[in-house]
């Protein structure tokens, strides 16, 4: 059966001023300016499955993969022009939705808002029998903070349970606020590792440790 959740939608002051997802203020939007639609527009129902990626989805997957990772990016002041098209990674995304690496997160009516992808780690320093890797999660930057990561993080630790596995490891973009601070509540930390990342900041690598 797939997780469900109504997710949450936080409250605000109505006197709050506006901040963007790594707490600098945001522009007010311009009065003639259009709004950007959100993923969940037009949903009545915004109920939230998480099931395994479809075939035929590899494609969508990887136009959706394109739009967090330049929101990833450019939160942390890397140019958009700088990444990768869904052209690029299409090929990434089909590998892993044929070889079972990939879950989606789905709203009603089977739009996919979201992403989950992991398998065996890549690093030299980490037995690949012991550990599993999240590769992967992302969200559509116009349905963040509806809970849909939160439930996506908890799809990658019941798959941890299932294996019979205790331990993630993941990389993070240390420019970018948001990620840290996501991973951070889920529980995870760093492990002493990194490497060199764009605009000389390092790629941090975080380690999750769960109860047998």
């Amino acid at each position: 059966m797939p997780a469900t959740h109504t997710p949450r939608i936080p409250r605000r002051a109505q006197n709050r001023r506006l901040c963007s997802p790594v707490g600098i203020p945001a522009r007010r939007p311009h009065k003639n300016r259009e709004p950007a639609r959100s993923v969940f527009d037009g949903v009545i129902d915004t109920q939230i499955s998480i099931r395994p990626a479809r075939t035929e989805e590899a494609h969508a997957l990887a136009a959706l993969h394109t739009r967090t990772r330049t929101a990833y990016y450019t939160a942390g002041g890397l140019p958009a022009q700088e990444l990768a098209g869904a052209e690029r990674i299409s090929g990434y995304w089909q590998r892993a939705v044929d070889e079972g690496r990939a879950q989606v997160a789905a709203a009603s009516g089977g739009r996919v808002v979201g992403f989950l992808m992991a398998g065996s780690p890549k690093f030299d320093d980490i037995a690949a029998a012991s550990v599993r890797e999240l590769q992967q999660i992302g969200v559509d930057p116009t349905g963040w903070g509806r809970g849909v990561g939160g439930l996506l993080h908890a799809a990658f630790v019941r798959r941890l349970r299932a294996d019979g596995l205790t331990e993630g490891v993941v990389e993070c973009w240390e420019a970018n606020a948001r990620a840290q601070a996501f991973y951070a509540r889920q529980g995870w930390r760093p492990d002493g590792s990194r490497r060199p990342g764009p605009l000389g900041r390092d790629y941090v690598r975080l380690r999750l440790t769960i109860p047998c």
